[in-house]
Protein backbone atom coordinates (compact mmCIF):
# COMPACT_ATOMS: atom_id res chain seq x y z
CA UNK A 1 0.00 0.00 0.00
CA UNK A 2 1.23 3.34 -0.81
CA UNK A 3 2.16 6.43 1.86
CA UNK A 4 -0.57 6.99 3.76
CA UNK A 5 -2.43 10.83 4.48
CA UNK A 6 -2.00 13.12 7.32
CA UNK A 7 -5.54 12.26 7.85
CA UNK A 8 -5.37 8.57 8.25
CA UNK A 9 -6.54 8.44 11.55
CA UNK A 10 -9.16 10.81 11.44
CA UNK A 11 -10.40 9.34 8.53
CA UNK A 12 -10.47 5.56 9.77
CA UNK A 13 -12.60 7.03 12.91
CA UNK A 14 -15.01 8.82 10.15
CA UNK A 15 -15.32 4.85 8.91
CA UNK A 16 -13.24 4.95 5.92
CA UNK A 17 -12.49 2.05 3.79
CA UNK A 18 -8.88 2.40 2.17
CA UNK A 19 -7.21 1.60 -1.11
CA UNK A 20 -4.29 2.92 -2.91
CA UNK A 21 -4.38 6.00 -5.82
CA UNK A 22 -1.77 7.30 -7.23
CA UNK A 23 0.96 5.52 -4.76
CA UNK A 24 -1.05 6.98 -2.00
CA UNK A 25 -3.34 5.68 0.76
CA UNK A 26 -6.21 7.13 0.60
CA UNK A 27 -9.99 6.74 1.76
CA UNK A 28 -11.34 4.87 -1.17
CA UNK A 29 -15.16 5.80 0.36
CA UNK A 30 -16.59 6.36 3.97
CA UNK A 31 -20.28 5.07 3.07
CA UNK A 32 -22.19 4.13 -0.21
CA UNK A 33 -19.91 5.89 -2.94
CA UNK A 34 -23.62 7.01 -4.50
CA UNK A 35 -24.43 8.83 -1.53
CA UNK A 36 -21.15 10.48 -1.18
CA UNK A 37 -21.53 11.12 -4.82
CA UNK A 38 -25.23 12.62 -4.16
CA UNK A 39 -23.54 14.64 -1.45
CA UNK A 40 -21.29 16.76 -3.79
CA UNK A 41 -24.50 16.68 -6.79
CA UNK A 42 -26.96 18.47 -4.39
CA UNK A 43 -24.97 19.56 -1.97
CA UNK A 44 -21.40 19.69 -0.56
CA UNK A 45 -18.19 17.18 0.26
CA UNK A 46 -14.80 17.35 1.14
CA UNK A 47 -11.87 14.82 -0.54
CA UNK A 48 -8.64 14.37 0.82
CA UNK A 49 -6.65 15.45 -1.92
CA UNK A 50 -2.93 13.99 -0.35
CA UNK A 51 -1.94 12.53 -3.79
CA UNK A 52 -1.36 16.00 -4.72
CA UNK A 53 1.94 17.96 -4.28
CA UNK A 54 3.24 21.51 -4.69
CA UNK A 55 6.35 22.54 -5.70
CA UNK A 56 7.30 26.18 -5.23
CA UNK A 57 9.57 28.86 -7.21
CA UNK A 58 11.06 31.76 -6.01
CA UNK A 59 13.78 34.08 -7.28
CA UNK A 60 14.30 37.06 -9.62
CA UNK A 61 14.49 34.92 -12.86
CA UNK A 62 11.66 32.41 -11.77
CA UNK A 63 8.47 34.24 -13.83
CA UNK A 64 10.88 34.23 -16.93
CA UNK A 65 11.87 30.90 -16.42
CA UNK A 66 8.54 29.01 -15.73
CA UNK A 67 7.58 30.64 -18.57
CA UNK A 68 9.81 28.80 -21.15
CA UNK A 69 9.18 25.67 -18.95
CA UNK A 70 5.22 25.18 -19.27
CA UNK A 71 2.36 26.08 -21.80
CA UNK A 72 0.69 28.45 -20.73
CA UNK A 73 1.77 32.40 -19.93
CA UNK A 74 3.05 32.85 -16.46
CA UNK A 75 3.91 36.27 -17.75
CA UNK A 76 0.15 37.03 -17.31
CA UNK A 77 -0.34 36.12 -13.62
CA UNK A 78 -0.81 38.45 -10.85
CA UNK A 79 -0.37 37.64 -7.01
CA UNK A 80 -3.70 36.03 -6.15
CA UNK A 81 -4.42 34.45 -9.70
CA UNK A 82 -3.45 30.80 -11.35
CA UNK A 83 -3.86 29.46 -14.28
CA UNK A 84 -3.80 25.37 -15.67
CA UNK A 85 -0.75 24.56 -17.76
CA UNK A 86 1.53 21.90 -18.61
CA UNK A 87 5.08 20.78 -18.84
CA UNK A 88 6.13 18.85 -22.01
CA UNK A 89 8.80 17.34 -23.23
CA UNK A 90 11.27 18.62 -26.44
CA UNK A 91 9.03 16.64 -28.49
CA UNK A 92 5.73 17.97 -27.30
CA UNK A 93 4.79 15.10 -25.13
CA UNK A 94 2.96 15.47 -21.94
CA UNK A 95 4.88 15.46 -18.72
CA UNK A 96 2.52 16.51 -16.26
CA UNK A 97 -0.54 18.81 -16.10
CA UNK A 98 -0.60 21.38 -13.36
CA UNK A 99 -2.34 24.37 -11.81
CA UNK A 100 0.05 27.54 -10.96
CA UNK A 101 -0.38 29.92 -8.53
CA UNK A 102 1.08 33.21 -8.19
CA UNK A 103 1.95 34.12 -4.41
CA UNK A 104 4.08 36.74 -3.38
CA UNK A 105 7.47 36.18 -4.71
CA UNK A 106 6.59 33.39 -6.55
CA UNK A 107 4.89 30.71 -7.77
CA UNK A 108 3.21 27.06 -6.34
CA UNK A 109 2.50 24.54 -8.90
CA UNK A 110 -0.26 22.07 -7.82
CA UNK A 111 0.31 18.73 -9.35
CA UNK A 112 -0.13 14.97 -8.42
CA UNK A 113 2.85 14.09 -6.23
CA UNK A 114 3.90 11.08 -8.23
CA UNK A 115 4.76 13.35 -10.95
CA UNK A 116 6.99 15.88 -8.99
CA UNK A 117 10.37 13.72 -9.29
CA UNK A 118 9.91 13.80 -13.15
CA UNK A 119 8.82 17.80 -12.87
CA UNK A 120 11.82 18.58 -10.70
CA UNK A 121 14.45 16.57 -13.11
CA UNK A 122 12.96 18.81 -16.00
CA UNK A 123 13.65 21.98 -14.30
CA UNK A 124 16.93 20.88 -13.56
CA UNK A 125 17.94 19.94 -17.10
CA UNK A 126 16.81 23.03 -17.98
CA UNK A 127 17.86 25.46 -15.14
CA UNK A 128 21.87 26.63 -15.81
CA UNK A 129 22.14 30.65 -14.58
CA UNK A 130 18.87 31.50 -13.83
CA UNK A 131 18.20 32.69 -10.44
CA UNK A 132 15.25 30.29 -9.93
CA UNK A 133 15.01 28.44 -6.25
CA UNK A 134 12.80 25.64 -6.66
CA UNK A 135 11.80 23.39 -3.11
CA UNK A 136 9.35 20.47 -2.88
CA UNK A 137 7.08 21.16 -0.52
CA UNK A 138 4.26 18.44 -0.39
CA UNK A 139 5.26 17.04 2.68
CA UNK A 140 4.37 20.41 4.21
CA UNK A 141 0.92 20.76 2.99
CA UNK A 142 -2.31 19.12 2.53
CA UNK A 143 -4.76 19.81 -0.34
CA UNK A 144 -8.72 19.30 0.78
CA UNK A 145 -11.33 20.19 -2.28
CA UNK A 146 -14.69 21.15 -1.05
CA UNK A 147 -17.31 20.52 -3.76
CA UNK A 148 -20.32 21.09 -4.39
CA UNK A 149 -23.31 23.82 -4.95
CA UNK A 150 -23.57 24.81 -1.06
CA UNK A 151 -19.87 25.18 -0.87
CA UNK A 152 -19.42 28.70 -1.22
CA UNK A 153 -22.06 29.19 0.95
CA UNK A 154 -20.28 27.27 3.70
CA UNK A 155 -16.84 29.28 3.51
CA UNK A 156 -19.18 32.43 3.95
CA UNK A 157 -20.33 31.26 7.45
CA UNK A 158 -16.60 30.84 8.15
CA UNK A 159 -15.78 33.57 7.54
CA UNK A 160 -14.40 33.61 3.74
CA UNK A 161 -17.54 35.65 2.31
CA UNK A 162 -14.35 36.63 -0.57
CA UNK A 163 -14.05 33.16 -1.71
CA UNK A 164 -17.42 33.46 -3.49
CA UNK A 165 -15.78 35.53 -5.48
CA UNK A 166 -12.89 33.73 -6.72
CA UNK A 167 -12.39 33.35 -10.68
CA UNK A 168 -11.15 30.10 -11.57
CA UNK A 169 -7.55 28.97 -9.82
CA UNK A 170 -7.57 32.73 -8.18
CA UNK A 171 -7.09 32.43 -4.38
CA UNK A 172 -7.03 33.95 -1.15
CA UNK A 173 -5.40 33.61 1.85
CA UNK A 174 -7.52 32.95 4.87
CA UNK A 175 -7.90 30.62 8.62
CA UNK A 176 -10.25 28.08 9.25
CA UNK A 177 -10.43 26.79 12.99
CA UNK A 178 -7.56 29.20 13.58
CA UNK A 179 -5.10 27.65 10.99
CA UNK A 180 -3.90 29.32 7.84
CA UNK A 181 -5.28 28.42 4.39
CA UNK A 182 -5.05 29.15 1.25
CA UNK A 183 -8.55 28.75 -0.92
CA UNK A 184 -8.53 28.85 -4.01
CA UNK A 185 -11.67 28.34 -7.41
CA UNK A 186 -11.29 25.25 -8.30
CA UNK A 187 -13.74 22.05 -9.54
CA UNK A 188 -12.57 18.79 -9.14
CA UNK A 189 -16.36 17.48 -10.03
CA UNK A 190 -18.26 20.00 -12.55
CA UNK A 191 -19.86 21.14 -9.55
CA UNK A 192 -18.87 25.10 -7.96
CA UNK A 193 -15.78 24.14 -5.75
CA UNK A 194 -12.54 24.86 -3.81
CA UNK A 195 -9.49 23.41 -3.48
CA UNK A 196 -7.98 24.36 0.52
CA UNK A 197 -3.99 24.02 0.68
CA UNK A 198 -3.34 23.91 4.91
CA UNK A 199 -0.30 23.33 6.27
CA UNK A 200 0.59 19.25 7.24
CA UNK A 201 0.03 19.86 10.61
CA UNK A 202 -3.15 21.71 10.86
CA UNK A 203 -4.88 19.30 8.37
CA UNK A 204 -6.96 17.49 10.54
CA UNK A 205 -8.07 20.06 12.80
CA UNK A 206 -9.01 22.31 9.22
CA UNK A 207 -10.70 18.61 8.54
CA UNK A 208 -12.88 18.05 11.18
CA UNK A 209 -13.68 22.00 11.34
CA UNK A 210 -14.99 21.92 8.25
CA UNK A 211 -16.68 18.91 8.70
CA UNK A 212 -18.50 20.09 12.02
CA UNK A 213 -19.09 23.36 10.45
CA UNK A 214 -21.40 21.87 7.70
CA UNK A 215 -22.70 19.17 9.70
CA UNK A 216 -26.17 20.84 9.74
CA UNK A 217 -25.87 20.98 5.66
CA UNK A 218 -25.10 17.24 5.64
CA UNK A 219 -21.75 17.78 4.24
CA UNK A 220 -19.59 14.09 3.50
CA UNK A 221 -16.33 13.03 3.28
CA UNK A 222 -16.02 11.75 0.11
CA UNK A 223 -13.44 8.69 -0.94
CA UNK A 224 -11.77 8.47 -4.29
CA UNK A 225 -14.56 6.03 -5.86
CA UNK A 226 -17.23 8.72 -5.84
CA UNK A 227 -14.94 11.52 -7.05
CA UNK A 228 -13.28 9.59 -9.97
CA UNK A 229 -17.08 9.15 -10.59
CA UNK A 230 -17.74 12.83 -10.49
CA UNK A 231 -14.99 13.53 -12.65
CA UNK A 232 -15.43 11.26 -15.43
CA UNK A 233 -18.79 12.58 -15.68
CA UNK A 234 -17.11 16.49 -15.88
CA UNK A 235 -14.85 14.80 -18.80
CA UNK A 236 -12.05 15.60 -16.33
CA UNK A 237 -8.83 13.72 -17.44
CA UNK A 238 -6.19 12.23 -14.46
CA UNK A 239 -2.79 12.08 -15.73
CA UNK A 240 -1.72 8.51 -15.69
CA UNK A 241 -5.02 7.07 -16.28
CA UNK A 242 -5.85 8.91 -19.06
CA UNK A 243 -3.08 10.68 -20.50
CA UNK A 244 0.57 9.96 -20.03
CA UNK A 245 4.07 11.14 -21.37
CA UNK A 246 3.22 9.19 -24.63
CA UNK A 247 0.58 11.87 -25.39
CA UNK A 248 0.64 15.38 -27.47
CA UNK A 249 -1.28 17.95 -25.55
CA UNK A 250 -4.23 18.27 -28.01
CA UNK A 251 -5.09 14.50 -28.05
CA UNK A 252 -5.85 14.91 -24.75
CA UNK A 253 -8.32 17.61 -25.15
CA UNK A 254 -5.61 19.80 -22.66
CA UNK A 255 -5.63 23.32 -25.11
CA UNK A 256 -7.00 25.16 -22.89
CA UNK A 257 -3.78 24.82 -20.62
CA UNK A 258 -1.99 26.45 -23.51
CA UNK A 259 -1.41 30.18 -24.65
CA UNK A 260 -1.00 30.20 -28.98
CA UNK A 261 0.30 33.85 -28.66
CA UNK A 262 3.29 34.38 -25.76
CA UNK A 263 7.10 33.07 -26.64
CA UNK A 264 8.88 30.34 -27.00
CA UNK A 265 8.72 26.89 -24.69
CA UNK A 266 9.60 23.52 -24.35
CA UNK A 267 7.65 21.63 -26.63
CA UNK A 268 5.95 24.46 -28.59
CA UNK A 269 7.24 23.62 -31.85
CA UNK A 270 5.10 20.56 -31.59
CA UNK A 271 2.13 22.40 -29.98
CA UNK A 272 1.87 25.34 -32.85
CA UNK A 273 2.40 22.54 -35.42
CA UNK A 274 -0.87 20.70 -34.62
CA UNK A 275 -2.56 23.70 -34.18
CA UNK A 276 -1.71 24.96 -37.70
CA UNK A 277 -2.39 21.44 -39.05
CA UNK A 278 -5.82 21.41 -37.53
CA UNK A 279 -6.04 18.07 -35.96
CA UNK A 280 -3.75 15.13 -33.90
CA UNK A 281 -4.84 11.81 -35.15
CA UNK A 282 -5.89 10.35 -31.69
CA UNK A 283 -8.07 12.26 -29.67
CA UNK A 284 -9.62 11.82 -25.64
CA UNK A 285 -13.42 11.51 -26.22
CA UNK A 286 -16.96 10.47 -24.30
CA UNK A 287 -18.29 7.39 -24.86
CA UNK A 288 -21.73 6.15 -23.72
CA UNK A 289 -21.75 2.34 -23.56
CA UNK A 290 -24.51 0.27 -24.44
CA UNK A 291 -25.75 -2.00 -21.54
CA UNK A 292 -25.62 -2.24 -18.33
CA UNK A 293 -21.78 -3.57 -17.84
CA UNK A 294 -19.16 -0.91 -16.82
CA UNK A 295 -16.22 -1.80 -19.67
CA UNK A 296 -12.52 -2.46 -18.14
CA UNK A 297 -10.13 -0.21 -18.53
CA UNK A 298 -8.22 -0.66 -22.07
CA UNK A 299 -11.23 -2.55 -23.99
CA UNK A 300 -11.46 -2.30 -27.69
CA UNK A 301 -12.91 -0.06 -29.72
CA UNK A 302 -13.80 -0.87 -33.31
CA UNK A 303 -16.25 0.17 -36.75
CA UNK A 304 -15.74 -3.45 -37.91
CA UNK A 305 -12.62 -5.88 -37.36
CA UNK A 306 -10.18 -2.47 -36.90
CA UNK A 307 -9.07 -1.35 -33.87
CA UNK A 308 -10.11 2.44 -33.80
CA UNK A 309 -9.55 3.49 -29.97
CA UNK A 310 -9.48 1.82 -26.72
CA UNK A 311 -11.02 2.68 -22.91
CA UNK A 312 -8.91 4.55 -20.32
CA UNK A 313 -11.39 5.36 -17.70
CA UNK A 314 -15.28 3.49 -17.32
CA UNK A 315 -18.02 4.06 -14.33
CA UNK A 316 -21.36 3.82 -14.37
CA UNK A 317 -23.17 7.47 -14.60
CA UNK A 318 -25.32 8.37 -12.39
CA UNK A 319 -26.78 11.60 -13.61
CA UNK A 320 -27.24 9.34 -17.43
CA UNK A 321 -28.01 6.12 -15.37
CA UNK A 322 -25.74 3.57 -17.58
CA UNK A 323 -22.33 3.19 -18.01
CA UNK A 324 -20.08 6.20 -19.50
CA UNK A 325 -16.27 6.29 -20.67
CA UNK A 326 -13.46 8.55 -21.42
CA UNK A 327 -11.20 6.55 -24.27
CA UNK A 328 -9.13 7.33 -27.43
CA UNK A 329 -10.35 7.29 -30.66
CA UNK A 330 -9.04 7.88 -34.17
CA UNK A 331 -10.37 11.19 -35.47
CA UNK A 332 -11.60 9.45 -38.85
CA UNK A 333 -14.11 7.79 -36.10
CA UNK A 334 -14.67 10.32 -33.12
CA UNK A 335 -17.33 12.86 -34.57
CA UNK A 336 -20.49 12.56 -31.88
CA UNK A 337 -23.06 10.39 -32.60
CA UNK A 338 -20.48 8.00 -34.23
CA UNK A 339 -21.51 4.27 -33.10
CA UNK A 340 -18.54 1.75 -32.61
CA UNK A 341 -18.07 -1.67 -31.66
CA UNK A 342 -16.85 -2.38 -27.90
CA UNK A 343 -14.73 -5.20 -27.41
CA UNK A 344 -14.70 -5.65 -23.45
CA UNK A 345 -14.23 -9.19 -21.44
CA UNK A 346 -17.91 -9.26 -20.50
CA UNK A 347 -19.23 -9.65 -23.78
CA UNK A 348 -19.66 -7.20 -27.06
CA UNK A 349 -21.41 -4.12 -26.89
CA UNK A 350 -21.85 -0.77 -28.41
CA UNK A 351 -20.22 2.84 -27.56
CA UNK A 352 -21.66 6.14 -28.71
CA UNK A 353 -19.19 9.73 -28.83
CA UNK A 354 -21.05 11.88 -27.37
CA UNK A 355 -19.56 15.74 -26.15
CA UNK A 356 -17.83 16.11 -23.19
CA UNK A 357 -19.10 16.82 -20.04
CA UNK A 358 -21.14 14.44 -19.22
CA UNK A 359 -22.69 15.84 -16.97
CA UNK A 360 -23.01 19.99 -16.76
CA UNK A 361 -24.59 21.78 -14.05
CA UNK A 362 -28.13 23.90 -15.40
Amino acid sequence: MGKRTQLYDAERGAGATFGEWFGRELPARFSDPSLEYHAVRAGMGLVDQSYRGILELRGKDSTRFLNGMVTNDVKSLKAGSGQYAAMLSVHGKLIADMRIYAVADGYWLDLQEELVPKVLQSIDRHLIADQVEVRDRSDDFVLLALQGPASAELLARLGIGGAKDLEEYQHLETAIEGRSVRVIRASETGEEGFVLVTEAGAAVAVWQGLLQAGRDDRLRPVGMEALNTLRIEAGIPWYGIDMDETNLLQEAGLERAASFSKGCYIGQETVVRVAHRGHVNWHLVGLVIGGSEVPEVGAKLRPEQREVGRITSAVHSPALNRPVALGYVRRERMAPGTILELRASQGDTSAEIVPLPFYKRR
